[in-house]
């Protein structure tokens, strides 16, 4: 009897019935523990009662919890409630291949792409000993992030298969399981299964040979007007061939379909993994031809082995009539087969999404293409294989950024949160740190000569190298006037010079790629309006114009561009602070992330209100790039500055409900704040080619003031209660990000915090008596707070497992700020004669958003009691499923386009 909706398994809430699935019925229901939606498969009482059904059933759980494969569908949680056994599995949104396949057979590469998925799920299952024994297209699921196995309620583990002497009961219904019988369905079942030999792992090959044949003709692999009839033909007949039914099917598909199907299971596919192999061979383009015994590429009329002696004997017979001289020009007449460009694209699991709106790259591919690593929402190194579909996680590393391989592709360099640069083992380990960087990475590359040139966020500095092996970091460049910062460097073959990014004021489109000749410390401008350069060694260089990628002639020797640029790749995620998401190999393979120029930090967000427990209301303000919001001093109003396109300063009236744009200029305005009384907003503003604080009326009326004149940089301000002056982050040459108080009236700023560590994000508490900030002074980003002005009093580290952008109550008895995961913590503090303060605690989680610079992407109301935060317009409360596409054979096409002789 089938379950009611709203009644409840335990702590499952059955929603609706999805179907019966061999031995029961499957359900829709929702995890009411963590608010998630589930399917639910359940052995009726009427089966119960039943050992062999129960055995089956548990024996199903025991399977399904043992594997943990991509394409094979996860079970959550087993249970009984009364009589009633279930399995909790993920809930999985798409349509069975069998519904599928009842609209006709699929297109020959999306055929191959699910075929790859699920022979790969098969080889994991397989070499964990576990066999499906009823892979059929009502058990394959297929979704967004690809295909999915399901039912393993007949796998078998150890022992031999349960089966009874007899012939098949004449009124089974067709397509479902005979207990007790054969196991497995009719038309998918193998020889071995209909005579009741033991199955094993040749055995799911069988099955995938006829849902493979199914997949590309719609048309099943045996046929029979009767049940015995179709038993007859899966024990003698052969379907047709592929290509005769399907035409425009590659001949090679014949072959790995027909071993599939061979009736002695030594005849088949030893493996699923050899079999995964051949399917890759033909979705790569060889389908031109067949593999001999060893898998190497010959032509479909190529002669067997037998056939190549008589051809031999032949030619030594014929040998007269040719002569050395013919066979070099046969040679030199046939022209070598072209490879033929190949897109593809890698779908990550969800629990590995990427972080997908970073200022600084995600990937990287290593030098000869095979692997490819990337980071995680959560800051975790995945590597992947390009000829794999299993990815490895690096484990016990979080916070990861920036990742790029050594030249040798043994080892990964990455930044850990914003200061540390670390080196990893590609196939894992422990990471071994190398330098402190004092700011976050704007990119690294690792030479031939085992040094490392890296980029930071800093723009007081440019590029720095530091020995792959460890030690002092040294400083290569510092941005010239006019110019904002050095970013994104490659290092060319041979160590010698070193290309890089020159970001100007304005948009990103104003920057320049840029060589460094690191013998003679010269650097010339290459390209004018790209960034983010690679060079390939066809003798190409590569760069990004506005989320296209584009390849140009470069001699690497004499430093110079030649002829002119192409379009390699349209919609590649370039964000404004001119990081790229695509890496290329040597032999010139390309990964990127599709999503244009607007993603990253101008990719569409919102603001909404999130109360202390995590419970969202959206605000009325449009979509844009928003990044630093903060609320004015009555709440009515937030400023905001906009990274989509102007890069400038608005404010957001949620009385009037309009967002009007406060600053014009062409330069980067960034930070805002209000002043105490509500009437001004100042900001950092990099107008001058140095970024300054500037005040103007919030009203858009008056003149624009420039607060203070510094050669060095001034960012977040934030202004003293008193309306006396600000503090703000301060970038000194020797010491890097310091915090310093700018009183108004004074010529120069007033040094408050300056130590070879890393300190930002000044924040004065509502009495003006105390500074919290962020400092990287124990290895890793902490919270700190000390007395003002004489921040030489005292000092307390309020924060316990790392931490970022603090942020006072209007109160003044709680601190806020965010952890390094993006969850919002609380900690009481006291602040009368003395400081002190008690355990820090979680309010909510939240995916932190990584903008350029150091800002809090955050803002309290009066109360205490919501939040206002930046959230990415397309995300519901988790990560944005993000690809990775792949292209290989793409630079042969290049070649032809931009001759590099």
């Amino acid at each position: 009897m089938a379950l009611a909706p709203a009644s409840r398994l335990g702590a499952y809430e059955v929603v609706s019935l999805l179907g019966a699935g061999g031995m029961g019925e499957v359900y829709r229901a929702r995890d009411t523990r963590l608010d998630r939606t589930v399917a639910i498969k359940i052995l009726p009482s009427s089966l119960a009662g039943d050992s062999q059904f129960r055995e089956r059933f548990d024996r199903e759980a025991r399977v399904i919890s043992s594997l943990s494969h991509p394409h094979i569908c996860p079970l959550f949680d087993v249970g009984e409630e009364a009589t009633i056994r279930f399995l909790v599995m993920e809930y999985l949104d798409g349509e069975t291949l069998e519904a599928r396949l009842a609209k006709g057979p699929l297109a020959v590469g999306d055929a191959l792409t699910v075929a790859i998925q699920i022979a790969d799920a098969l080889s994991a299952a397989h070499r964990a000993g576990i066999i499906h024994r009823d892979l059929k297209p009502g058990n394959v699921m297929l979704t967004k992030s690809g295909a999915r196995l399901l039912d393993f309620g007949l796998a078998k583990t150890t022992g031999p298969a349960v089966t009874v002497s007899g012939t098949m009961v004449p009124t089974t219904p067709a397509g479902v399981t005979a207990q007790g019988t054969i196991l497995g369905t009719f038309q998918y079942m193998s020889p071995e299964q209909i005579e009741g030999i033991e199955a094993d792992a040749r055995t799911d090959i069988f099955a995938f040979g006829a849902v493979l044949y199914e997949m590309l003709t719609g048309k099943r692999a045996f046929e029979g007007r009767t049940r015995a009839s179709l038993l007859g033909a899966i024990l003698k007949d052969e379907p047709p061939p592929v290509s005769q039914v399907q035409p425009v099917a590659p001949a090679a598909l014949n072959r790995i379909v027909a071993t599939c199907l061979a009736k002695d299971p030594d005849d088949r596919w030893q493996t699923a993994r050899d079999l995964v192999r051949e399917l890759k061979w033909v979705a790569s383009g060889g389908s031109a031809g067949t593999l001999d015994d060893k898998g190497s590429g010959r032509s479909a009329a190529a002669p067997g082995r037998g056939q190549r002696v008589l051809v031999a004997a032949a030619c030594v017979l014929a040998g007269a009539a040719l002569t050395g001289a013919g066979y070099w020009l046969v040679a030199k007449l046939t022209p070598p087969a072209k490879l033929q460009p190949m897109k593809f694209a890698i779908v990550p699991p969800s629990a590995q999404l990427l972080q997908s709106t970073n200022t600084d790259r995600v990937l990287d591919l290593s030098p000869d293409g095979r692997n490819l690593v990337y980071v995680t929402a959560t800051g975790q190194l995945i590597v992947r294989s390009i000829d794999r579909l299993e990815p490895e996680p690096l484990r016990g590393i979080a916070g990861a950024r920036s990742p790029f391989f050594s030249p040798d592709g043994k080892w990964i360099g990455f930044f850990q949160g914003a200061t540390e640069l670390k080196k990893v083992s590609v196939s894992g380990g422990p990471s071994i740190t190398l330098c402190r960087t004092g700011s976050p990475p704007r990119g690294a590359s690792w030479g031939s000569d085992d040094t490392i040139m890296f980029a930071t966020a800093d723009t007081s500095s440019g590029l720095f190298s530091v020995p792959a092996s460890g030690g002092d970091a040294k400083l290569l460049t510092k941005p010239a006037q006019g110019e904002t910062d050095h970013l994104f460097p490659f290092v060319l073959p041979g160590g010698r010079s070193v290309l890089f990014t020159i970001t100007a004021p304005g948009p990103i489109e104003n920057a320049q790629v840029a060589v460094l000749d690191l013998k003679t410390g010269q650097r010339k401008t290459l390209i004018r309006g790209g960034s983010h350069p690679q060079y390939i060694d066809s003798g190409h260089l590569v760069y990004a114009v506005a989320g296209t990628l584009r390849a140009v002639r470069f001699d690497p020797v004499r430093l110079e561009v030649l002829g002119d640029a192409v379009p390699v790749a349209e919609g590649v995620m370039t964000v404004n602070s001119g990081a790229a998401e695509f890496s290329v190999s040597r032999s010139g393979a390309l990964v990127y992330v599709p999503g244009g120029a607007a993603g990253g930090a101008g990719a569409p967000r919102s603001l909404v209100w999130v109360s202390r427990n995590g419970r969202e209301e959206p605000t009325k303000a449009p979509t844009r790039g928003y990044a630093h919001p903060r609320l004015s001093p009555d709440g009515t109003r937030v400023a905001v500055d906009i990274t989509d396109q102007e890069n400038d300063i608005w404010i957001w009236d949620f009385t009037h409900e309009t967002l009007t744009r406060l600053t014009f200029d062409p330069a980067i305005d960034q930070f805002p704040a209000w002043t105490p009384d509500g009437r001004r907003v100042v900001y950092a503003s990099s107008r001058t080619g140095i970024a300054n604080i500037y005040a103007q009326q919030a009203d858009g009326t008056g003149t624009v003031e420039h607060v203070m004149t510094s050669a060095t940089n001034q960012l977040a301000p934030v202004a003293l209660p008193d309306g006396t002056g600000f503090v703000v982050i301060a970038q000194a040459p020797k010491t890097g990000n310091d915090i310093a108080l700018i009183h108004t009236g004074k010529a120069t700023p007033e040094p408050l915090i300056s130590t070879t560590f890393s300190e930002v994000l000044p924040e004065i508490s509502p009495d003006g008596h105390w500074l919290a900030y962020r400092s990287d002074e124990s290895g890793k980003t902490e919270i700190y707070v000390r007395p003002f002005p004489d921040v030489n009093g005292g000092r307390w580290q309020v924060s316990t497992s790392g931490g970022s952008r603090p942020l006072w109550a209007h109160s003044g008895k709680e601190l806020f700020y965010s952890s390094l995961d993006g969850s919002i913590m609380s900690v009481p503090v006291q602040t009368s004669a003395t400081f002190s303060h008690g355990n820090p605690t979680k309010l909510f989680d939240w995916r932190t958003i990584d903008v350029p610079g150091p800002g809090r992407t955050f803002d309290a109301s009066r109360d205490g009691q919501r939040f206002l935060m930046v959230k990415e317009a397309n995300e519901q409360g988790t990560a944005a499923q993000v690809n990775i596409v792949v292209a290989l054979n793409w630079v042969d096409e290049l070649k032809e386009r931009v001759p590099v002789k």
